[in-house]
């Protein structure tokens, strides 16, 4: 099993594929994406989690590679549509992922996912100020899950809004390199010119091991 790729970034197109989600779905990460980390960190017959599922393109993807996966989405209309799209022993369980102790689930060979992010002013955000220390929580509880050997993939971008800028990447990574051991970062580059996250045209893939 590879590595992501041998350099430090790469270059997708970036396009969102439509799909027919009555409900707002650009707050998804391309198929082109998942398909090159599910490549790079599994084989098939792996299981794969994602605990911040939303319109489940990373389980799709995961699926349609021969991957198994389970997902967590507490939104029920998002849940409901991936649900539709997935076949045993895949599944989407509607719950945070805050719930993953009342499942009994096996270890993970990989983990990839991108969390919900922050506005540019914590306590604007729905979340609150407490985000960060929330986010290390949940991954900490997410780390006995990952098998020997196994990888946790987090796409991230940064924040550029009219509020101001937020450096998310660094701030995701020291957040959770208290929980898993930061190996490497990869850039990614949409050439499409779709956004890569708010304001951004690129965003960053931060890959941990165990």
């Amino acid at each position: 099993m590879t590595n992501l790729l041998d350099s430090d970034w790469i270059a997708i197109d970036g396009t969102l594929d439509a799909i027919d989600f009555d409900g707002f779905a650009d707050d998804r990460s391309p198929a082109e994406l998942a398909r090159l980390v599910l490549n790079a960190y599994s084989r098939p017959g792996d299981w794969m989690l994602d605990p911040f599922a939303g319109l489940g393109t990373g389980l799709i993807t995961a699926q349609a590679m021969g991957r198994h996966c389970i997902g967590f989405e507490p939104n029920a209309a998002r849940a409901d549509w991936v649900r539709e799209r997935l076949w045993p022993p895949n599944r989407i369980i509607q719950a945070p992922i805050e719930d993953l102790s009342a499942h009994q689930l096996s270890c993970f060979a990989l983990v990839y996912t991108s969390p919900p992010y922050p506005m540019v002013n914590l306590e604007d955000d729905p979340w609150g100020p407490c985000y960060f220390a929330d986010m290390q929580v949940i991954f900490a509880s997410i780390a006995p899950h990952v098998a020997p050997g196994g990888r946790l993939v987090v796409e991230v971008s940064n924040i550029l809004t009219e509020d101001g800028y937020r450096p998310l990447v660094g701030q995701m990574a020291e957040t959770i390199g208290r929980v898993f051991r930061l190996e490497c970062e990869v850039v990614r580059i949409n050439t499409s010119g779709w956004p890569a996250g708010p304001g951004v045209q690129h965003s960053s893939l931060l890959i941990f091991g165990g």
